[in-house]
C-alpha cells in the first residue's frame, strides 16, 4: 500500500517540470512524453548516421563497434536521467542489482550465439542479397555489441512510455494497443529507406506483436525488463539466422 502511495506522488517522465494543473490532463501529459521520446530516438538516429558519414564508414556497428557501443550507452544514460522520476518509486539499488543478476544468464546465451552459432551459419550470398541490404546481413559478431547497447537505449524509452501511461491510469489494453501502433508505424518508415517490402513487412509485423506484448511484460512480470530485452534481442538473432539460411551462398563445386 505504501508503494502505491509513492507511485501516486511520482510525476511521470519529464512532467516534473510541468505545473500541477497541466498534470490533471493525462492525454496532454502522455502526448508530451511521447514527443520527448520521439525526440530522443530521432536525435540518436540522426547522430548515428552523422557520425557514420563523418568517419566515412560503410557500417557503423560493424566498422566501429566500440565507438557506437559507447555512443548508445551515453544515450541510455541520458534517457535514464530524463525518465528518472518514473523509476523513483519502483527501482532502488537492490532492484538494479537483482535485474543485473537476472540478465547475466541471458547475456551469456547471447554471447554464445555471437561467438559460436553466428560464425557457423552459412554466408549470405552477395547475389541473393538485396541491393541495399541491412547491416546485419554481412555483419560480424562485433555488430551485436553496439546493437546490444542500442536495444538497451530503446528499452529504457519503451519502459518509460509504458510506466508513464500506467501511472496516468491508462488500462493495460489501451497501453498495449498504443504501443503496437507506435512500434508498427515506426517500422513502416523503413519503406522510405529503400528496404524491400518483405523486409519491411516482417519487421513491422514483429514490432506490432512485440508492442502488444511488452506492456504486459513490464507491468505484470517481476523481471519484465529481462523478458523485454531478451525478446527484443532474440528477434534479431532469429531473423539473422533465418536470413543466413534463406540467402545462403550456394556450395562451391
Amino acid at each position: 500500500m505504501s508503494e502505491q502511495r509513492g507511485m501516486n506522488k511520482t510525476h511521470p517522465g519529464w512532467s516534473r517540470f510541468m505545473p500541477k494543473d497541466v498534470m490533471e490532463y493525462p492525454g496532454l501529459t502522455l502526448g508530451l512524453t511521447l514527443l520527448s521520446v520521439a525526440g530522443l530516438w530521432s536525435d540518436s538516429s540522426y547522430g548515428y548516421y552523422a557520425l557514420v558519414d563523418a568517419l566515412g564508414l560503410e557500417s557503423g556497428y560493424n566498422d566501429a563497434p566500440v565507438l557506437f557501443t559507447t555512443y548508445y550507452l551515453m544515450w541510455t544514460g541520458l534517457a535514464l536521467v530524463w525518465s528518472r522520476r518514473v523509476w523513483a518509486a519502483s527501482l532502488d539499488r537492490r532492484e538494479v542489482v537483482a535485474h543485473a543478476v537476472a540478465m547475466a544468464p541471458v547475456m551469456a546465451v547471447f554471447a554464445i550465439f555471437v561467438a559460436v552459432i553466428l560464425p557457423a551459419l552459412p554466408n549470405v550470398s552477395v547475389w541473393r542479397a538485396p541491393s541495399d541490404p541491412p547491416e546485419f546481413m554481412f555483419a560480424s559478431g562485433w555488430y551485436y555489441l553496439p546493437k546490444s547497447a542500442d536495444i538497451l537505449f530503446q528499452q529504457v524509452l519503451v519502459a518509460a512510455m509504458i510506466r508513464t501511461a500506467n501511472q496516468l491510469k491508462y488500462t493495460l489494453t489501451t497501453i498495449a494497443i498504443g504501443m503496437a501502433l507506435i512500434f508498427g508505424g515506426f517500422h513502416l518508415l523503413l519503406a522510405f529507406d529503400g528496404f524491400l517490402p518483405l523486409y519491411v513487412a516482417r519487421f513491422t509485423i514483429a514490432a506490432s506483436l512485440f508492442g502488444l506484448l511488452v506492456p504486459y511484460l513490464y507491468l505484470r512480470l517481476k523481471s519484465g525488463f529481462r523478458w523485454a530485452y531478451g525478446l527484443h534481442w532474440s528477434f534479431y538473432a532469429f531473423d539473422a539466422t533465418i536470413t543466413h539460411f534463406v540467402l545462403a551462398a550456394p556450395p562451391l563445386g
